[in-house]
């Protein structure tokens, strides 16, 4: 009943902020006096003890403001212009409307991976919580997969390279099953 009030007066969590709370992401819909209700992400409503939101770490994701950071990493094929990739990465972000012009995006070429070149586009968005995020980086990387085509940069996908030291024939048995009896298609 006292972390009700705590909760009420201190106010470190308010109605519509979005929280995250052992795991689960969520916006508060109502505080009472023993429990908070949090609608989560996929729709199911937790009620979480009063006291385990002051007692617990809670992620308040628009306690200030709504404004918060992401990260889309994407991979193009080894040979790719890479100060090209970088520049289309930048263009994808500034046609997003929701991505804020401060603090600006950046765009960092992180590693020489298995199978691509990968790069992560950091941005801030004015969003209020991880659905509209998660619309934000599905429409950067429709952006991205368009303007990549345009450019004929190709999208990575994993790849391997076999090696075969033997050099004996290999001998493949093919089995007749339209001549044998109990093997015809049933339809």
């Amino acid at each position: 009943f006292i972390s009700g009030w705590i909760l009420m007066s201190e106010r470190p969590v308010r109605i519509g902020d979005f929280v995250e709370v052992e795991g689960s992401q969520g916006t508060i819909e109502l505080i009472g006096n023993r429990s908070t209700r949090i609608r989560r992400t996929d729709g199911v409503h937790m009620l979480v003890p009063n006291s385990a939101m002051l007692e617990r770490t809670v992620i308040n994701w628009t306690l200030v403001d709504k404004q918060i950071r992401s990260v889309l990493r994407v991979g193009v094929a080894y040979g790719s212009p890479v100060r090209e990739v970088e520049r289309l990465i930048y263009q994808a972000a500034e046609d997003q409307p929701q991505i804020i012009a401060e603090p600006a995006p950046s765009v960092a070429f992180d590693d020489f991976g298995d199978n691509a070149l990968i790069f992560d586009l950091y941005f801030w968005a004015d969003v209020g919580g991880e659905r509209m995020l998660r619309e934000i980086r599905s429409d950067l990387r429709f952006r991205i997969s368009d303007l990549f085509a345009e450019h004929g940069i190709t999208i990575a996908f994993p790849q391997r390279d076999v090696h075969l030291d033997n050099l004996s024939p290999i001998q493949i048995e093919m089995i007749d099953r339209v001549n044998k009896p109990g093997t015809e298609d049933r339809a």
